[in-house]
């Protein structure tokens, strides 16, 4: 057997927490060698709960130092592309959290380095390692669903409407607001499921005064996929909402939905995102009257996720794991650096709608 993915953590804070699992529970594959945090402390108690000696304060340190393959860059958007490049340069694969980086010009850096380098570079699009989605992406390839004609995402509400006063995550400059933070995995499990996006035309609106330098909490856009599917996106932040994210998928044979987790599936599993997926197929049109006063709506069942070849329930830990899978056989990873960018495309060309007064942008044009 193969000896294990030797690992460096970049940014031991937030979402750090929830790959902690893999490197406990699968040492026999990835193996957490040293951990990188500008706050002493912060790395001290994660490597402590991780079982790592190896703390560094400085990146370039440890890039030179520790005894690593790869690292995991777990940092705020704006440093994920100058982390990433460093990384590759130094020779190491790169696995980056969502999103992909904040500008288009940091993810072209970012994969000219890792092809430069001969590393991977995979983007930690977690949603995308569920069984729930492999379940969804396999009924559409299987064509359960028939032709995608439409699909629809939204994201409502969030901390209860209390404001994040002072984080990063509400300052654009630093890749803050809602696209980037939280749409984004919508955005782009819709990309997983039904391909490319060719046009957007799209409003954003900062709302709350706490939102700096532009960051956007209310966004309305419209989607034109490379398939010929239509989009329809809507998100707003911060606000209180009587539902909070969701998203659904019309084929010509059927639809499938995403339900908002129960209290008790949030507490079952804490790191989900959404709830069960439903779907429900097309039956017979009525004919005639007599037909059409028997006939009802097909009844939404949970999506069978039977067989998906995953190696457990958790999407962090999947995604970390098919990361090693990619540096250990040379696969390309599925949500590469490559990949991930025609995301990062559809953000970006919702930025740019909105500035030209909601206009028609073209993606290649980006």
């Amino acid at each position: 057997m193969s000896e294990p993915l030797k690992i460096g953590l970049i940014g031991s804070g937030g979402i750090a927490n929830r790959h902690l699992t893999a490197f406990r529970e699968h040492r026999d594959r990835v193996q957490l060698v040293a951990v990188c945090d500008i706050v002493e402390d912060a790395a001290r108690e994660y490597a402590g709960r991780a079982g790592v000696d190896a703390v560094y304060l400085d990146v370039d340190d440890m890039l030179r130092e520790a005894d690593i393959e790869a690292v995991d860059i777990c940092t705020t958007h704006d440093t994920h592309a100058p982390l990433a490049v460093a990384a590759a340069r130094a020779g190491k694969h790169v696995i980056v959290e969502k999103a992909m980086a904040h500008t288009l010009q940091g993810c072209r850096d970012m994969i000219a380095a890792a092809d430069e380098a001969d590393v991977h570079l995979m983007i930690a699009q977690h949603l995308r390692y569920s069984p729930e989605a492999r379940a969804a992406k396999r009924l559409i390839e299987d064509g359960g669903l028939g032709e995608i004609q439409a699909v629809r995402t939204h994201l409502m509400g969030g901390g209860n409407g209390r404001p994040r006063l002072g984080h990063w995550m509400d300052d654009r400059a630093r890749g803050g607001g809602t696209l980037l933070v939280t749409s984004v995995h919508h955005l782009d499990l819709l990309r997983f499921y039904v391909g490319n996006v060719k046009r957007v035309t799209a409003v954003c609106r900062s709302l709350a005064p706490h939102m700096q330098n532009g960051a956007e909490d209310l966004v309305a856009a419209t989607l034109e996929f490379e398939s010929g599917a239509i989009g329809d996106v809507f998100a707003v932040g911060g606000s209180l909402a009587p539902e909070g994210r969701g998203y659904m998928l019309f084929g010509s044979k059927g639809t499938l939905h995403s339900t908002t987790p129960t209290e008790e599936e949030s507490e079952a599993s804490p790191t989900r995102h959404f709830g069960k997926l439903m779907v429900a197929f097309k039956g017979q049109r009525p004919r005639n009257e007599r037909q059409r006063e028997a006939w009802t709506s097909p009844a939404f069942e949970p999506l069978d996720t039977s067989g998906i070849d995953l190696p457990t329930t958790d999407y962090f830990v999947n995604e970390i794991l098919h990361f090693e899978e990619c540096c250990r056989t040379g696969r390309e990873p599925d949500s590469s650096g490559r990949d991930n960018i025609e995301t990062i495309k559809i953000i970006m060309g919702i930025f740019e709608s909105s500035r030209r007064g909601g206009e028609a942008v073209d993606l290649d044009d980006l």
